[in-house]
């Protein structure tokens, strides 16, 4: 395999000699998974940028909302913009984040699908990882 995935973005990217992602573009600015390992190899970065995004949009949730009931003569449009760029972003990386966590699940029904209707199976095996972290019990305090 050539190309690795982006941690946040999912798309295929060559991975530098450091083992990290090049720097790509999404839509204009700088991809924040730039730099980091792809999501093969770690899933850190994709955990720790939806917690911050998450964080974010709660703060510009919660001062829209205080200035909305504190009656403010005016609210600055570009705050409300941007809660709702926020809000978009951290459902897309929530989402994702969800996707990335379920992938041994989905491994396991798309193998035994293709192999009921097929008789063979092929699909991406999740990471290493991931499937210990699976695999280990919850602990118990």
């Amino acid at each position: 395999m050539s190309a690795f995935r982006c941690q946040i973005c999912g798309r295929r990217k060559p991975l530098r000699k450091n083992r990290t992602v090049v720097h790509h573009c999404v839509g204009g600015p700088r991809c924040p998974g730039s730099g980091y390992p792809p999501i093969e190899h770690d899933d850190g970065r994709l955990i720790e940028y939806a917690a911050r995004i998450e964080a974010a949009y709660q703060r510009a949730y919660a001062t829209v909302h205080a200035l909305e009931a504190a009656r403010a003569n005016w609210i600055d449009p570009a705050l409300i913009v941007r809660r709702g760029l926020l809000a978009g972003q951290a459902l897309r990386i929530a989402r994702r984040l969800k996707r990335h966590r379920d992938w041994p699940e989905r491994y396991r029904r798309a193998m035994a699908r293709q192999m009921e209707h097929h008789g063979y199976a092929w699909a991406d095996p999740p990471p290493a990882y991931l499937v210990e972290r699976e695999s280990k019990p919850p602990l118990a305090f």
